[in-house]
């Protein structure tokens, strides 16, 4: 019981990471451009695209992966 709660945690604690890691790296970098919309919005559909397949990609096994360990 003790193995499979502290496996929860750390599946929780990874993903707010993962969360406060992408947005923050998105605002400090959405800021650092000029201010040109075009290319705000180039780069936010950019970001976007790359972050979900990321996630989908590399983070998504390792969340299952100790999802499987949890259980």
């Amino acid at each position: 019981m003790y193995k499979r709660n502290f496996m929860l945690l750390i599946k929780l604690l990874l993903q707010i990471g993962i969360l406060i890691l992408f947005i923050g790296s998105f605002i400090k970098l959405f800021l650092t451009l000029p201010s040109n919309i075009f290319l705000k919005i180039i780069f936010s559909i950019l970001y976007l695209w790359f972050t979900i397949g990321i996630n989908i990609n590399l983070i998504m096994p390792l969340i299952k992966a100790i999802d499987r360990k949890a259980h």
